[in-house]
């Protein structure tokens, strides 16, 4: 019964995230703000530019220049909640369906529960980093690789070691397989 309650209790979190990233997304939509993800390899648009600064780690960089990294994060959050709720969707239609094989309800559980174990390390490794002081990151577990967003302009080698021992405590993902992306904006 208390698994039940623990189980429910962190249903109505998951949903009251839900619904605070949905209204930041509808100020930023109703703010007629546009997000532009593109990017460049060394040169410069209205939105994103991407640079490698010799003293730096050479990772990925946007640029946001209209935007507040809050929304632009916030977002981020959001399309992931969005994608990882569709998927366990899918999988509940999938495990309800009598008429399947016992072995293809049974590969639906055990997706469901990966797909729930990645959203708890990723909502883990962002916690940690927050407390490391890399603010508004965000992490997304993939099948071969976790892509890691940070705030900030650029990442030393100290930090981007500090990023990857977080990543692979909190995800299990190798160090080669983990992708540091740098938001910032151009104020």
């Amino acid at each position: 019964m208390k698994i039940l309650k623990k189980g429910r209790k962190r249903n109505q979190i998951m949903i009251a995230l839900l619904a605070m990233l949905i209204a930041a997304a509808g100020y930023v939509n109703y703010s007629g703000f546009e997000f532009n993800t593109k990017e460049a390899s060394s040169t410069k648009t209205d939105n994103i530019s991407a640079s490698v600064d010799d003293d730096a780690t050479p990772v990925g960089e946007a640029v946001l220049t209209s935007a507040d990294v809050a929304n632009y994060v916030a977002q981020a959050k959001l399309t992931r909640e969005q994608t990882h709720g569709k998927a366990k969707e899918n999988l509940e239609k999938i495990i309800s369906n009598k008429s399947l094989s016992e072995v293809e309800r049974t590969e639906a559980v055990e997706k469901m529960a990966v797909l729930s174990e990645n959203l708890e390390k990723e909502v883990a490794a962002e916690e940690l980093l927050g407390a490391k002081g890399f603010l508004n990151s965000v992490v997304s577990i993939g099948e071969k690789s976790t892509d890691v967003m940070i705030q900030q302009k650029e990442i030393s080698k100290v930090e981007k070691a500090q990023i990857e021992d977080i990543i692979t405590r909190k995800t299990g993902c190798e160090v080669e397989n983990i992708v540091i992306t740098t938001i910032q904006t151009d104020d």
